[in-house]
């Protein structure tokens, strides 16, 4: 159970289908593909869905420079002045550079919590 967790995690961190792990998430940099090209996996389920990739990104904005803050305080000379010119800008371009990988991470979270729409064949 914890390495399927860990396989969906992983295949989200990879911009890849969460159910087949063989189709990408994104077809340009900003553009999410509809379906996925190996199992025709839908990737937005409703209107909403991507709700919670904005907390994902959000955490991941605020852990960066928070994180980095705390190191180069920590370890370097730096005064607080050279410390902001670093971190202001880290945290503000941070959101761009990490919306495609809040959204890979957020389909996996609701592959894995509820699992996408799959059409199953007639049998």
């Amino acid at each position: 159970m914890f390495l399927e967790l860990v396989d969906i995690l992983l295949r989200g961190f990879k911009l890849r289908c969460p159910c087949c792990g063989h189709g990408h998430l994104f077809k340009t940099t900003f553009r999410l593909n509809v379906r996925c090209q190996a199992c025709n996996e839908r990737f937005e389920r409703e209107p909403g869905q991507w709700f919670g990739a904005i907390y994902v990104n959000l955490l991941l904005t605020l852990a960066l420079p928070v994180i980095g803050f705390t190191v180069t305080q920590i370890f370097t000379s730096l005064s607080m002045p050279q410390q902001l010119w670093i971190w202001i800008p880290v945290a503000a371009l941070s959101p761009l550079a990490f919306h495609r990988l809040s959204k890979g991470l957020w389909t996996s979270i609701i592959f894995y919590g509820e699992g996408l729409y799959i059409p199953w064949p007639n049998q």
